[in-house]
């Protein structure tokens, strides 16, 4: 259900309250990032974070058509994982066949 206030569109969300159990590290990290106002609250800084990670996982997922590759989480976290490497420049370019097939016997 959503409705439209003052021309943006509000939707209605059902919440459900969790507990999560972080590192202190990234407790206090949070907090700096609350007391700067980049987020209203933890929950905020939570929402955020998982959004984020849906987002780059969509991708991911919507290549895989098999059950079974969905359900495969170490799968997910290794094409995660090398997304992001990729992203920073640390990936291989295998230009051709043979090179993928080298690239896989080596390991």
């Amino acid at each position: 259900m959503s409705t439209t206030l003052s021309g943006i569109e509000v939707v209605k969300m059902d919440f459900r309250k969790i507990t999560v159990s972080i590192p202190e590290n990234l407790y206090r990290e949070g907090m700096d990032l609350i007391k700067s106002g980049l987020f209203s609250n933890f929950s905020d800084l939570i929402r955020s974070g998982i959004r984020e990670e849906f987002k780059e996982l969509r991708p991911v997922i919507e290549d895989f058509h098999e059950r079974a590759i969905y359900s495969d989480k170490e799968l997910i976290a290794g094409v995660k994982q090398s997304m992001k490497e990729a992203k920073a420049g640390k990936g291989k370019v295998l230009k051709s066949d043979k090179e993928m097939d080298e690239y896989f016997e080596a390991l």
